[in-house]
């Protein structure tokens, strides 16, 4: 295995199905990508769900994107790599740009609220988390987190986007 991609359902976090497959890979320093789905269902807290992942598989968490909203008003994620807002109703490609977490353009597209929201989270999270670090995640001590609801189809394309962006090679295989 060359990398893995670890899906924590956003309400429930690691599983215990989840825990023994993971413990494995986390071992033997395979990459591991983390996908949080259901953020359009109720959820747990984005900071205790990457907290868990950073207790339980003792691995670094850098989020690479942010959910905007929770449940019923979530509205879509923010790239925090890319700096671009992606409404779930939008395809990747659609992602609109933005100069950071504070750009004005956030709040007339995603409400006041929403947005103080947003811009406070990803703040905290640039500061007390991790940033992200493509050497670290390929010697397996770090995990990018993405954000999103797959059976929305919405932050799958970001996830596989990452994926083939930061993912190892394939490595050689006996024959």
């Amino acid at each position: 295995v060359d990398a893995a991609v670890m899906v924590l359902d956003a309400a429930k976090g690691i599983e215990s199905q989840t825990r023994k497959l993971f413990e494995v890979c986390r071992l033997r320093d395979i990459p591991i990508v983390t996908f949080v789905n259901k953020m359009d269902r109720e959820a747990r807290d984005p900071f205790e769900l990457i907290d868990e992942i950073e207790q339980t598989l003792a691995l670094d968490a850098a989020p690479v994107a942010w959910p905007v909203g929770r449940a019923s008003e979530f509205w879509g994620t923010y790239d925090i790599l890319g700096k671009r807002l992606m409404p779930v109703d939008a395809t990747e490609d659609e992602g609109i740009p933005v100069s950071g977490a504070d750009d004005p353009k956030i709040a007339a597209l995603v409400g006041k609220a929403r947005a103080t929201a947003l811009y406070e989270e990803v703040l905290l999270a640039e500061a007390g988390l991790k940033p992200f670090d493509l050497a670290a995640f390929r010697q397996g001590t770090l995990t990018p987190v993405f954000f999103g609801s797959a059976l929305r189809d919405f932050g799958v394309g970001h996830l596989l986007e990452g994926i083939s962006r930061y993912a190892p090679p394939p490595g050689a295989r006996d024959a």
